[in-house]
């Protein structure tokens, strides 16, 4: 018997309702306007990213030079979304680019997850409930499938929402495949996309496949080798973003300033559980109407645990994602069990939290509304009708909750259109200060920071030393963990010491017009309240003299390097050789102790060109010394001496160079990007292929005559 319209039309119509909603609570979100959060960041590598592009190169790796003294972090970061985006901007730019990824990525995401649920087998109307309550979470612990993640005036996590979007179908393909031996390619490829898009999601997919073998123990063995199918050719299928990863890892940053933090080792069990109970993860600040619904799934869950293998999954999975999110302090050495558990931010787990209180939520509303239809048909015949009241009731039970986001909204938008008045006015002489400064020679500008007056120097809302990010300038002060091995030097930068500004070859200076400098700088330009200041350092290539040697590793660079940066050998242009990773520490050229007279040597030409990645100059030695480029070291930077590759050394507080004999000599420093790309895409198509080909082998038995069926039929339950 055909189901009638509402059945098949009505659960899309629930979805449209939230996606409606959506797109009109957040329409600000699409404006163009500088961002005050890591927003900036991602901008600034679309921006990136649609050079190389329009350069004639596949931006999967390369030098990106704004923040932390430059990295590779194309080649160490979930970059995917930033290359693809990339080529969006060519067309619109990149700050329309992102604005606008940002907003349909959130106003659309209820497709995401009805999508999800119907892959997970839950049926038309679980899935459209869970899409209508998405837009509505708001936590305790922030970070999670909330907007306050994303949004202007929230965190900026952009590429989160990537892998926000990725999730849902990468568990429901993810399950089918395990449960029922389906579609193999798709859950692969949706897995390795996850991975690709955002790091810490993916590594949650693939735990989950794990999950997905458990719920059914009668079958773990078949069950057990289909994970491992399609988890390993996930890692195949994402291997142009896995194997550079774990090739380079240890050159990575992971400073005191992420261990031992709640944003590295999260909130712990008792904090997350008490939030649990008063509603604090699903309905902070409101009436825990959320919270009630995830409560009653679970429940609802747990009573049909034993003959519905779609409620065990969802429980599961949010089960998983909650021992996750519970963190170091819970978790203790159990943690050491899984693969690089040493470079998960667990408190970011709270989003995989997030995904399955939707779906226990989704059971919920379905299992109420068929109890009121039930009740209700008795006098109302007309099914339409009373399904129609039903979604009617669902929004007004909602009620609260929706009002609450679209005054969050509100407020947003408010405050953009506020910024954008200042960026019209105050922006454009921040702008044109920069705009003197790059005519005027290399050399990184300061702001502020974080810890010091620039929280308090802002363009509207925006902190200063982020509109040098927002205005693409090459700048210290915007501190980030994990950026490249300097980022733990920059936070120790201190700018009432010369010595640091010439370290970390900071030239210029933008504050306040009636602030005066800390340090002797010369004033070149004022632009409204604001003034540029100009500092005379000895170059972004420089010849120094080289101390006792140093060892550290990505965990301890910080600590080992703060002593020589409050010492006197900054100021004396002495650096001491780090022995890092696979590269040796340099050899003294000074005795322990003493301070020479004059440098070993000096500078006689320099072209510096980070944004491409390259850097030379002629230089004379009376004396054996380093030569040192003030940009950030990296595994993969050359250095080529009068013709000759030599290999790169590493000097405090982390900047490549190359010790060199007395005379003349050309030195040049090229960042080189990792190496056959084209390969591992290759291996990832030729996976994804052979995958495909196996399903259409499978399917094809499937229906064959005389052959028995090998694939476990789907469970029909409820629609």
């Amino acid at each position: 018997m055909r189901r009638p319209a509402i059945h098949r039309v009505g659960p899309w119509a629930v979805v449209a309702l939230a996606v409606a909603f959506n797109l009109w609570a957040l329409r600000a979100e699409a404006t163009p306007v500088h961002n005050l959060n890591d927003g900036s960041v991602h901008r600034s590598m679309i921006g990136w990213a649609e050079q190389r592009w329009t350069s004639g190169h596949l931006p999967l790796d390369g030098w990106y030079p704004p923040l932390a003294l430059g990295s590779s972090r194309f080649h160490h970061y979930q970059s995917t979304p930033h290359v693809v985006t990339g080529l969006l901007a060519i067309p619109i730019g990149s700050e329309l680019a992102y604005s606008w990824t940002l907003y349909l990525g959130l106003a659309l995401w209820p497709v995401s997850v009805f999508a999800g649920g119907r892959l997970l087998g839950l049926g038309r109307w679980r899935s459209a409930a869970a899409a209508l309550v998405s837009p509505l979470i708001v936590s305790a612990p922030t970070l999670g499938y909330e907007w306050g993640s994303y949004a202007w005036r929230g965190y900026g996590t952009w590429t989160q929402l990537w892998g926000m979007w990725a999730l849902p179908l990468a568990w429901g393909l993810g399950f089918r495949a395990v449960s029922r031996g389906r579609s193999y390619a798709w859950a692969a490829l949706a897995i390795a996309l996850t991975i690709a898009s955002h790091l810490l999601t993916g590594y949650l997919a693939l735990l989950s496949l794990g999950v997905f073998v458990l719920i059914r123990p009668t079958r773990i063995l078949e069950r057990l080798g289909r994970a491992a199918l399609v988890g390993g050719a996930s890692l195949l299928i994402a291997a142009w973003v896995v194997v550079p990863l774990i090739l380079d890892r240890a050159y990575t940053a992971q400073d005191e300033f992420s261990r031992g933090k709640v944003f590295y080792d999260s909130f712990g069990a008792r904090q997350i559980l008490s939030w649990g109970v008063s509603g604090e993860l699903f309905d902070r600040g409101r009436f825990p109407v959320i919270s009630i619904l995830v409560a009653v799934g679970l429940l609802r869950c747990l009573w049909r645990w034993r003959r519905d293998e779609r409620a065990r999954a969802v429980v599961a999975v949010g089960l998983l994602s909650l021992l996750l999110f519970f963190g170091r302090s819970t978790l203790g050495d159990a943690l050491r069990l899984l693969p690089g558990s040493g470079d998960l931010f667990l408190r970011r787990y709270v989003f995989g939290v997030h995904l399955a209180g939707l779906y226990l939520a989704g059971f919920a509303m379905a299992w109420i509304g068929r109890l009121l239809v039930a009740r209700v048909r008795r006098r109302v015949p007309r099914v339409e009708v009373v399904l129609a009241a039903l979604v009617v009731l669902a929004i007004l039970l909602l009620a609260p909750a929706w009002t609450e986001r679209g005054g969050w909204a509100a407020t947003g938008a408010t405050w953009i259109v506020e910024q954008q008045q200042v960026e019209d006015t105050e922006g454009v002489h921040i702008a044109e200060l920069v705009a003197i400064a790059e005519q005027r020679g290399t050399g990184r500008i300061y702001a502020g920071m974080r810890s010091n007056w620039g929280n308090r120097y802002q363009i509207g809302q925006v902190p200063v030393y982020a509109e040098l990010l927002n205005l693409d300038a090459q700048a210290v002060g915007f501190t980030r963990p994990t950026w490249s091995l300097s980022s733990p030097a920059e936070y120790r930068f201190r700018d009432t010491d010369p010595a640091h500004w010439d370290v970390f070859d900071v030239r210029y200076l933008i504050q306040p017009s009636d602030r005066q400098p800390l340090v002797d700088a010369e004033l070149i330009a004022e632009r409204g309240a604001h003034g540029l200041w100009e500092f005379e350092g000895d170059g972004t290539i420089e010849v120094v003299d080289v101390s006792a040697p140093i060892a550290a590793d990505r965990i301890d660079l910080g600590r080992k390097i703060a002593p020589w940066l409050t010492s006197t050998e900054p100021e004396s242009d002495i650096h001491p050789g780090i022995s890092f990773g696979d590269f040796d520490a340099a050899e003294p050229t000074l005795s322990e102790g003493s301070v020479p007279d004059a440098p070993p040597g000096q500078v006689l030409a320099s072209e510096v060109a980070l944004d491409e990645g390259r850097a030379s100059a002629t230089v004379d030695l009376e004396r054996t010394g380093a030569v040192i480029l003030k940009a950030s070291f990296d595994n993969r930077w050359r250095v080529t001496v009068d013709g000759r590759e030599m290999p790169a050394q590493m000097f405090a507080q982390s900047l490549v160079g190359r010790v060199l004999p007395p005379g003349r000599h050309e030195i040049a420093f090229e960042y080189a990007p990792f190496p056959r790309y084209d390969l591992l895409l290759l291996v990832g198509a030729a996976t994804f292929g052979l995958l495909f080909l196996l399903d259409h082998r499978r399917r094809q038995a499937a229906v064959t005559p005389g052959r028995e069926d090998r694939v476990t039929p789907e469970p029909a339950g409820r629609r």
